[in-house]
């Protein structure tokens, strides 16, 4: 009769499949994470990989209801360790591109790659799983747009929120991509200035009525 595995011995397990999936991800597309290829990886066999999760999805939305939980995490320290309104928003700003580049796999996931999201989930044994996803990532885009009008020294239209919302995110969005995919190197060398000079900007688009 075998021993039981120890609770931390589990969780080790499940955390060494979980980074093995997410490399794979990152790697070569969420379609080639099979349990075969994952096998291969965490060096069991890929029926024993059953044992701690159900299949791909269950490992896929565990990555993305995690990787939502480590920015949710980053945004709010940022943003608790300034008391200025314009610190604030821009203590988060950086700390979201110190994110997307330190931790560009979970990035990819989450922002970059073609994978599902929770709408595909809906009806499936995974809608609650990915439910916890999608609130989380809600949690955040409130987050980011109450820290854009607390800016504002005077009530301001949600329209205007969401916009300034959606543009600052898109351009941290294409100053992350273009870092993590090695291709701004080689228009400017001294990327920190930039980003330092670029975030400046971003706050005057902010505070613009």
């Amino acid at each position: 009769m075998k021993t039981p595995r120890r609770p931390e011995t589990i969780e080790k397990i499940k955390a060494t499949i979980l980074d093995q999936a997410l490399d794979i991800i990152a790697r070569e597309g969420l379609g080639n994470l099979t349990m075969r290829n994952l096998a291969g990886r965490v060096k069991m066999t890929a029926p024993n990989i059953y044992n701690y999760y159900s299949g791909k999805d269950e490992i896929y939305l565990c990555l993305v209801v995690q990787g939502f939980e480590m920015l949710q995490a980053v945004l709010h320290e940022a943003g608790d360790s300034q008391k200025g309104r314009k610190e604030k928003a821009r203590a988060m700003i950086e700390a979201y591109i110190r994110f997307g580049i330190t931790y560009s796999r979970y990035y990819d996931i989450l922002f970059v790659l073609p994978t599902p999201k929770y709408n595909d989930y809906k009806g499936t044994p995974y809608e609650q799983l990915s439910a916890t996803e999608l609130r989380i990532s809600m949690k955040i885009a409130d987050m980011a747009a109450q820290a854009i009008r607390e800016v504002y020294a005077q009530p301001v239209e949600e329209d205007l929120v969401t916009r300034r919302l959606i543009q600052v995110w898109s351009l941290l969005h294409g100053m992350i991509s273009l870092h993590n995919s090695k291709v701004a190197i080689y228009v400017a060398e001294d990327l920190e200035s930039i980003y330092s000079r670029s975030i400046d900007e971003l706050m005057e688009l902010i505070e613009r009525l």
